[in-house]
């Protein structure tokens, strides 16, 4: 078991730096410019703009670029952003309640869901019950995010409207 834990996190690291490579890369290479708003202000010149993008290294290649911005990740540093003007892992944190509330609540009902669920197929296999079991946890798996998240709204708008 320990060998195995060892294993999971070994091949956790390389792939949580494979998908920021990918994700950097993409971001990097999509069309459009972080300095874009400030091309919009006719009070900032293209010899400022030039500066501005200097200064955030934004005129280097893309690998050093990754290179700067994965040091300072690890180091905490997630950069500042200019819609809010507060530094992002404020914004994070100032978040994140609310995210592990919305994301955690349907894991704590899945979780009291499956478990009985799991043990009534596990105990009546190849009976009715687990038929019926498996039929539904099939069709609940198969359904897309977007319809269920779509249903849901409904069905608590309606809830709500009728109390």
């Amino acid at each position: 078991m320990t060998k195995y834990l060892i294993y999971r996190l070994l091949t956790f690291i390389p792939t949580l730096i494979a998908i920021s490579i990918v994700i950097f890369a993409i971001l990097a290479l999509a069309p459009g410019d972080p300095m874009g708003e400030f091309a919009l202000n006719p009070s900032i010149t293209a010899e400022v703009r030039e500066n501005i993008r200097k200064s955030f290294g934004l005129d280097q290649p893309i690998h050093i670029r990754y290179i700067k911005w994965f040091t300072s990740f690890i180091r905490g540093d997630m950069g500042y952003s200019f819609t809010s003007r507060s530094p992002v892992i404020d914004l994070i944190l100032q978040r994140l309640p609310t995210t592990l509330w919305i994301v955690g609540c349907p894991y704590i009902l899945a979780t009291l869901l499956a478990i009985p669920l799991g043990v009534i197929s596990a105990l009546k296999r190849d009976s009715i019950a687990d038929t019926i079991v498996t039929t539904v946890v099939f069709f609940g798996l198969s359904l897309p995010t977007f319809f269920t998240g779509l249903l849901f709204i409904i069905i608590f708008l309606y809830y709500k409207l009728q109390n």
